[in-house]
């Protein structure tokens, strides 16, 4: 869609009201507001939210950029031998090399 630069309104000639004066009958604005709307303008902006997916996309291209594990050595290797002993229970030993392959 195109932008468009908007003009004000124009103005209307002829009678123009006379200000309002403030009575003690109407309600105060901060009675009329809600718990919620009150409180958000006494902290003030509210905050920004990001879009759906926005985080997670950040979070795996922080996870992508280190080198560190998501799970801890010492709990992967028992996990392997594990599984491993419940497909044979003749494979119980295995290379440092290759438990890291399995865990990158």
């Amino acid at each position: 869609m195109a932008r468009v630069k908007h003009t004000p309104a124009s103005r209307k000639s002829g009678k123009k009201k006379a200000p309002r004066a403030s009575t003690s009958t109407q309600p105060s604005l901060s009675s009329s507001q809600s718990p919620a709307t009150r409180e958000r303008s006494r902290r003030g902006r509210k905050k920004m939210r990001n879009r759906q997916g926005t985080v997670a996309l950040r979070e795996i291209r922080h996870l992508q950029r280190s080198c560190e594990l998501l799970i801890p050595a010492a709990p992967f290797i028992r996990c392997v031998k594990q599984i491993t002993n419940q497909f044979s229970s003749e494979v119980s030993r295995w290379t440092p090399e290759a438990v890291v392959a399995l865990q990158e």
